[in-house]
């Protein structure tokens, strides 16, 4: 448990992981959330402020080079006016300007710390001779002997720290240099994370809500992968880095002028961590996966022919290229849990050589696909879908049909009934703890007579003279009854989300075994055509009922006057009555046993209190 406000301390590579972000957001800005609510207090080295200052003042001069080429290249083809009279005139005017750039963004910081409060922790923690100690017997953070200089900005902020904190004041501290939390030193108050969102996910486990949230996300687990493509698609919000450079430093890959999403798919997320919980919402951050493919453009100056007496490329090709990637980014959402919405934050994804899979040139588009293109176009002007976005459309009217609820309302029942085996369980592991005492024919006479009447307890020729062939033929049956109540106790819940290609197998409180399969939704539709995708329930016992779901791709004609000649719409049919109907009759069967099962686990605590009651 932590002690609050919890004492914070952050090393200059959080505040560049964190790319010095301070949007309403960004991690840095929840920082701030949690000094305002009084659950953090920020104490900073000196040394870590001046560290950040120093490299926000490098990327203001990274970003001044990158506008320094850009301005460069705009001006081989473009007048000043030009360039300001489409609104690009700060390209022209950054570079001048430098300093007073750094100057704001390092004003901006210093605001960020007065707005957290942070205690800056000086020069007056530090003893020097203690550091030199250190530093002459290799201790961290001077183990490498290679890096040992270096590492005295590590020792400097590690032993303020511990004389700010000592050893009895918690504090968490947030680096990912392994170096500098070893020189931190060991404490019990010490706390390490390895970045903020780590931390924040800690402090959001003690909240009530925590559970609730990733209940929340689970249960919108397909709508939220949906979500997440569909933003990259409206936004096409990627950045492909087409240049790489091994460790020599040389250069390989392509300089491309643009890039535009070609494709998406597979889209998979985990929870990274939860990092704010505030009335009904959660602002989440998810580690997402996706499959993406780019279509990138570069200039091909290396085949160009050079006209020496113009003294200019003759003409010079653009060559496309796609990239076909295995994408992992990041993205953090707000979670609605009451009225289980969700809104994405901005973010980007970046493409590069650690996830790129394949790429290759293409030619460029040919007639048949700029039909295509302007077909799907008139298409959407018209109300239909695309046609190569009609599996999108199906997993989003998967997700809003009666079909779907009605199915989830049912896998809900089920799962209603696995927990009342946690207290059989408990009833079954009493008696047989009664029956292992040093009279157990008492035990059997005082449950006997409930028992028989429920349940097919082993019969008994004789009451009033058990014989010990007979206790342990009840023993043996009380042992098999906990058996099975864990077994269904501890079954796992089926899933509160459903998609197309899975089977999702029930498992029945009677040892039966059901299952619900729907198709691939794998389809080529064509204009006025349905496809059709199989819905298959089996009921563990040889019989299959079938259903489906039928998409009918809409079109419309026109006469030659321009009127609306015939047409269809488009549409989504679910049939499904005879495998609810099924679904129906098996759960009906296990409440059947679960009731039964029940019973006998009341009629077992009845008499277990009752004897409990006479003799107290």
């Amino acid at each position: 448990m932590f002690k609050y406000p919890l004492a914070v301390t952050i090393d200059t590579n959080i505040f560049d992981a964190a790319k010095f972000d301070l949007c309403n957001t960004s991690t840095l800005k929840i920082l701030a959330n949690y000094v305002e609510n009084g659950k953090i207090e920020v104490a900073l080295s000196d040394i870590v402020v001046r560290e950040s200052k120093r490299h926000i003042a490098d990327q203001v001069e990274k970003i001044c080079g990158i506008m320094r080429k850009a301005r460069t290249d705009a001006l081989k083809g473009a007048s000043e006016h030009l360039i300001s009279t489409i609104g690009l005139g700060d390209i022209l005017r950054i570079i001048r300007n430098k300093d007073e750039l750094i100057a704001k963004v390092e004003e901006m910081f210093d605001d960020f710390l007065r707005t957290i409060n942070a205690e800056i922790l000086g020069a007056d923690l530090i003893d020097i001779s203690l550091i030199l100690d250190d530093y002459l017997g290799t201790k961290p953070p001077f183990e490498s002997s290679e890096k040992k200089k270096s590492e005295f900005p590590d020792a400097f902020i590690a032993q303020q720290i511990r004389k700010r904190f000592s050893e009895k004041k918690q504090v968490a501290i947030v680096s990912n240099d392994k170096g500098f939390i070893k020189a931190c030193g060991e404490s019990k108050n010490h706390l390490f994370f390895s970045s903020l969102g780590e931390l924040y996910d800690a402090i959001s486990k003690e909240d009530a809500a925590y559970d609730e949230t990733i209940a929340v996300i689970k249960e919108l687990q397909l709508r939220i992968s949906v979500a997440v493509k569909e933003y990259i698609k409206d936004n096409e919000n990627i950045d492909v880095q087409g240049l790489s450079y091994d460790k020599d430093g040389i250069e390989s890959g392509y300089d491309y002028n643009e890039f535009y999403l070609h494709s998406i798919s597979d889209v998979t997320f985990s929870v990274h961590s939860v990092d704010e919980i505030s009335d009904n919402i959660s602002i989440v951050t998810l580690s997402c996966k996706a499959d993406i493919s780019a279509d990138c453009y570069y200039e091909d100056y290396a085949n160009a022919p050079w006209d020496p007496e113009e003294k200019n490329y003759v003409f010079v090709d653009t060559i496309k290229i796609r990239e076909e990637h295995k994408a992992r980014f990041a993205c953090r959402v707000e979670i609605n849990r009451e009225a289980k919405e969700v809104k994405l934050c901005k973010f980007t994804v970046i493409l590069g050589g650690d996830s790129r899979c394949s790429r290759y040139e293409v030619e460029e588009q040919t007639v048949e696909d700029d039909y295509e293109e302007i077909h799907d176009m008139d298409r959407k002007a018209l109300g239909f879908q695309a046609l190569g976005s009609y599996e999108t459309y199906l997993e989003d009217n998967l997700l809003d049909s009666h079909f779907y609820a009605d199915i989830i309302t049912r896998f809900e029942k089920i799962n209603s009934l696995y927990p009342m085996y946690d207290d059989c369980r408990i009833s079954f592991e009493d008696l047989l703890t009664k029956l292992n005492t040093a009279n157990p024919k008492e035990t059997i006479k005082l449950i006997y007579e409930r028992l028989s009447e429920v349940s097919d307890i082993p019969h008994i020729a004789n009451i009033e003279n058990i014989t010990d062939s007979e206790i342990e033929e009840i023993q043996a049956w009380v042992r098999d009854q906990y058996k099975r109540a864990s077994e269904i106790a501890d079954i796992d819940t089926l899933p509160d989300v459903m998609s197309f290609g899975e089977t999702i197998v029930i498992k029945g409180i009677d040892g039966s075994e059901a299952s619900l399969s729907i198709g691939d939704n794998q389809i080529s539709p064509d204009e006025g055509c349905e496809e059709v995708i199989d819905i298959c329930f089996s009921n563990g016992a040889e019989n299959t009922t079938s259903g489906y779901i039928k998409l009918t791709v809409g079109y419309l004609n026109f006469d030659e006057d321009g009127g609306a000649a015939d047409g269809l719409s488009d549409d989504v049919e679910y049939e499904y009555d005879d495998i609810l109907k099924e679904l129906d009759s098996f759960i009906e069967a296990q409440n059947c046993e679960a009731k039964k099962d029940t019973l006998i686990a009341e009629s077992i605590s009845e008499a277990l209190g009752a004897d409990m009651d006479n003799n107290g």
